[in-house]
């Protein structure tokens, strides 16, 4: 499929093409904070024609801008505008485009994301492909009536593009590719059981184990690292278990590096990752301030992202310091201590994902995160809604209910929690874990909505599973429940 475009599919772009795609998205960025909504998106994807496999600052943020057009009022694009953005065509490079074109004035439309998901692979755009992906079949999910021709279409693509992938040694993008596509099986089935289905079903799930298997794919930070520069920095600092002398060289080498392209991404979170890798509080910060900087001067969002990402894990290693150091004195004073730390942590966390969740509404496992920082931080009635909100994402749809339950439980709607938890107890191949949990906090809003016997069914249910499950706090909830 990708015959037609074969310069494209090497996705070899020259430093002089992504500066030309740059300038356009600053362009498109300052015409987004005029509010020029239109021309903004005119200029992103003349900057994506330079570049268009520019996910993080060409793609993402002309999504996250569709969405605000949108919500603004702004009209899709006329009879004649679409007449002239075909979406068929030998140029497929030229036809994703024109998708994404037409997709930006009508975020909500499936055909045009079909359009774009199979244009970027015809194109061999695979981390267009990648990006694209889970927007696909979130629509797919939310068509009133499951549309099999679109979720067959979607895994042809979507499954072609995964062989590509593994070709080509991108073994994350592979996975990331074939996960979606079960997902979209399991969708299907899980509203129309179908024996073919099942079948595909088990072939695709063992396609996927193989090409696991053969990558040994992890989500450490390292397998995620796709500039070779960085992967060979990270290894020899490790190699030498970054003794000083060899650290100082790294972030030298990394220094003099970003000042010979200082306007290359990959260049700066090179400097970056040596930087945070001693977790030292002031190479943090050096590493912060020119993640900022970085982003005031290109508006590109990433760069907040991970600036507050170092300044998460700050607070964490902060927080676990004090924890340790409370437990171990036991005063007062120190708990106090760590109880401040805590709620600052949890501040931080609230203020970073709602800012996250406004750049990009659409991410649903962004809703997760910020509902879960809104649970531990008490913020039940806000909690509530993006937690529900969050179950779209299959990733996180579980977890969310838990909280969603547990967050009913907390405000006394000790029957709603009951209700939601009643609906996931029984679903098949949770976690063994999180089956727990669901299993112990079911009996917990079964005991306090006086349901005294369904309540030590479940708890007994439990305890045939993990008899000494939470240190044994449901055993003697149960035994009290007998008592009395």
């Amino acid at each position: 499929m990708a015959g037609d475009d074969k310069s494209e599919a090497q996705n070899e772009f020259s430093e002089a093409d992504m500066a030309k795609a740059r300038a356009w998205f600053t362009k498109a960025a300052n015409c987004r904070e005029r509010r020029e909504y239109d021309y903004a998106i005119e200029c992103y994807i003349t900057g994506l024609g330079f570049w268009p496999e520019a996910v993080e600052e060409g793609h993402m943020p002309l999504r996250s801008l569709a969405i605000q057009r949108q919500q603004a009022g702004g009209a899709k694009a006329g009879v004649l505008e679409v007449l002239k953005k075909p979406l068929i065509g030998r140029n497929a490079r030229q036809a994703m485009l024109n998708a994404e074109y037409l997709l930006a004035k009508d975020p909500s439309s499936g055909s045009y994301l079909d359009s774009l998901l199979k244009n970027a692979f015809k194109a061999g755009m695979l981390e267009t492909v990648r990006w694209v992906t889970p927007l696909v079949l979130d629509s797919l999910r939310k068509d009133k009536k499951p549309n099999k021709n679109r979720f067959k279409s979607f895994r042809d693509v979507v499954i072609a593009a995964a062989e590509q992938a593994d070709a080509k040694n991108q073994a994350p993008i592979a996975v990331w590719l074939l996960e979606h596509a079960v997902t979209s099986l399991e969708f299907q089935l899980a509203r129309e059981p179908d024996e073919g289905l099942r079948n595909e079903q088990r072939d695709l799930a063992g396609r996927l184990a193989i090409v696991k298997g053969k990558y040994q794919e992890a989500e450490s930070f390292r397998d995620s690292l796709r500039d070779a520069e960085q992967q060979k920095i990270l290894h020899d600092s490790e190699r030498v278990k970054q003794a000083e002398e060899s650290y100082e060289a790294l972030v030298a080498a990394a220094r003099k590096a970003l000042a010979e392209n200082p306007d290359v991404p990959q260049k700066i979170y090179a400097l970056v990752d040596v930087l945070t890798r001693r977790e030292s509080k002031e190479s943090e910060g050096e590493a912060i301030a020119l993640l900022l900087k970085s982003y005031e001067k290109s508006r590109n969002y990433n760069f907040k992202m991970r600036a507050d990402q170092i300044r998460l894990g700050q607070l964490s290693r902060q927080t676990r310091q004090l924890f340790e150091q409370a437990r171990r004195s036991g005063s007062e004073e120190d708990q106090q201590q760590y109880r401040l730390a805590k709620m600052e942590q949890s501040q931080v966390e609230l203020e970073i994902y709602r800012e996250r969740v406004q750049k990009y509404p659409t991410d649903l496992g962004l809703r997760y995160r910020l509902g879960r920082a809104l649970f531990f931080a008490r913020e039940f009635d806000e909690a509530i809604p993006a937690l529900q909100a969050a179950q779209g994402d299959p990733r996180h749809r579980y977890h969310a209910r838990l909280l969603m339950s547990r967050a009913f439980f907390e405000k006394g709607a000790f029957a709603q929690a009951v209700d939601v938890l009643k609906e996931i107890c029984d679903v098949p191949d949770l976690p063994e874990e999180l089956g727990k949990d669901i299993c112990y906090w079911l009996a917990r809003s079964l005991e306090a909505d006086g349901q005294m016997d369904e309540a030590r069914a479940a708890y007994s249910k439990l305890l045939r599973q993990d008899y000494n499950y939470a240190d044994g706090e449901a055993r003697r909830r149960l035994d009290a429940l007998k008592s009395n």
